[in-house]
């Protein structure tokens, strides 16, 4: 039987052994999925083990006001030369920093040449001031994700343990494999017990092993709790206001595989698939 606590991908290994910053987009596979609410209760859990985190907004179906930056200026304003770099930065309430890569209605927009290089510069300038950067992203028109860095870095994949759910997670592996070739992506599962969560694991994991020779690795499970909702209704985060709830605990162990600090042996014995 397949140990999911394993980490089984080296590739994946390699990058989580990266120097400072950490970078790790996650995309949701699900429509109805709440991502600022998943990155805030994240962000607060990283916070907690003694990292500076960022999250930024790179997402054409989560809103900005969600995350109370509509009137922020975007990452793209600075490329631009039209705001200074630490105008587009904002404190929130909950210990980590806010920004965004562009304005709402830029996403989907072609951004090449010189402003795409420069949009990816003023990124990694910004990031350097933290220790893990959390983006909000979603797949652009061309199936990769808005920036260099974002490719080059970490992706989770965000999905519920439903069949459709399970479905649209492996398209969007494999849109993004055909862009960039193999790689190794992180599972998050929602809505489910742990045992729910590895249930859906094992059956994305065996489909991307066998038509695509990729290894995923599974970051851990987040359950339907409803203090989520209560914190949420109370303007707080789940860890926060409820830390000994179920959910809070997910979230802590999450953080912990996330964790920028954590050991890393190069010498492992897994076999690399990129």
């Amino acid at each position: 039987m397949l140990n999911f606590q394993n980490d089984q991908a080296a590739g994946l290994r390699r990058l989580m052994a990266a120097p400072k910053p950490r970078v790790v987009s996650i995309i949701s596979a699900s429509s109805i999925q709440d991502q600022p609410r998943m990155l805030s209760n994240l962000a607060v859990s990283i916070i907690g083990q003694g990292a500076e985190v960022l999250i930024v907004h790179a997402s054409a179906q989560s809103h900005q006001s969600s995350y109370g930056i509509d009137h922020l200026p975007a990452l793209l304003d600075v490329a631009h030369g039209e705001s200074a770099l630490q105008a587009a930065i904002a404190d929130s309430n909950h210990g980590y920093a806010l920004s965004k890569l562009m304005h709402t209605h830029q996403h989907g927009m072609d951004i090449e040449g010189d402003i795409s290089h420069e949009l990816n510069r003023t990124f990694n300038d910004m990031s350097r001031q933290y220790d893990v950067v959390l983006v909000d992203a979603t797949l652009d028109n061309n199936h990769l994700l808005p920036i260099q860095t974002l490719n080059e870095g970490e992706i989770l994949i965000q999905l519920t343990r439903q069949p459709e759910c399970i479905k649209q997670a492996y398209t969007l592996i494999k849109q993004i494999c055909m862009q960039l070739g193999r790689r190794s992506f992180g599972i998050i599962v929602g809505d489910a017990t742990e045992a729910q969560a590895q249930l859906a694991f094992q059956n994305i994991s065996q489909v991307a092993r066998r038509f695509m020779q990729i290894e995923l690795e599974f970051f851990g499970a987040i359950p339907a709790d409803e203090h989520l909702n209560r914190a949420a209704k109370l303007g707080r985060t789940v860890i926060d206001a409820f830390p000994l709830a179920t959910a809070s605990n997910a979230f802590k162990q999450i953080a912990h595989r996330l964790d920028y600090k954590r050991d890393y042996n190069p010498n492992t014995n897994t076999a690399s698939f990129i």
